[in-house]
């Protein structure tokens, strides 16, 4: 597919260097939502969308793995990278928030941004010190987040299996940071509208997806792994906020 005459441009939402493969993704993202790149077509190569986003090969290859793990694309070798021919329904399925800024406390971008500097890495204190009792308690708080019957339910259920994941570090300072974090969003409502209406079932179970593979991982004690995958969904949070404005 030839993209030359609509360039593809990257929407800033945060300056954070670390964060540069969320906005790739984001741009890329948008560039299917706009008709830009249809469902089933080839992407340019990475050489090309690098040079379309004025960034990194290296953060155009981070973006296209997330996508890959999300289902968004598929890659042919020696033909190249296709998005998958239900792209664009990724939309159904995302967590999208409209997030303002507040006077009285921090941004949704400026908590997300914060907390790709070091949550990641946390997991592999997590990995270490989680017993079993915390592991067994995060799978009952997915359950939750699949189960949710309001936006507001399913958000609060997201939060407490984050509060979890800080909990099982042992480490008093990282929870106050999370009780920190979850009172300001509290505070704003998430940042949502009608929050009694119901969350819907495709953005829960895609949710509960992301979700349960971080667990998995560190039932399984792979902190690398862990480290990976949240980086990956705190990224793809990143990249949704305010994807429609």
């Amino acid at each position: 597919m030839d993209t030359s005459a609509r360039p593809i441009e990257l929407n800033v939402v945060t300056s954070q260097e670390r964060a540069t493969p969320s906005l790739v993704y984001r741009a890329l993202l948008r560039a299917i939502r706009d008709g830009i790149m249809i469902p089933g077509s080839k992407l340019p190569n990475e050489r090309e969308l690098a040079s379309q986003l004025r960034t990194s090969r290296t953060a155009v290859r981070s973006a296209l793995s997330m996508m890959e793990r999300e289902g968004l694309v598929r890659r042919r070798v020696g033909a190249g990278t296709f998005l998958t021919e239900d792209a664009d329904q990724v939309f159904e399925r995302m967590d999208q928030t409209d997030a303002g800024t507040h006077d009285a406390v921090p941004s949704f971008v400026e908590i997300v941004e914060g907390r790709l500097l070091f949550e990641p890495a946390m997991m592999h204190l997590v990995v270490s010190r989680a017993d079993e009792g915390d592991v067994a308690a995060m799978r009952q708080m997915l359950e939750n987040v699949l189960d949710a019957t309001t936006w507001a339910d399913f958000k609060e259920s997201i939060y407490a299996l984050h509060e979890q994941m800080f909990a099982a570090t042992k480490n008093r300072f990282l929870m106050q940071i999370m009780e920190s974090i979850l009172a300001d969003r509290r505070a704003v409502a998430f940042d949502g509208r009608e929050t009694e209406k119901p969350a819907p079932q495709p953005v829960r179970t895609q949710t509960h997806k992301d979700l349960s593979a971080i667990v998995e991982a560190i039932a399984a004690r792979d902190a690398k792994l862990a480290e990976s995958l949240l980086s990956d969904h705190l990224m793809r949070t990143l990249a949704t906020i305010n994807i429609w404005q």
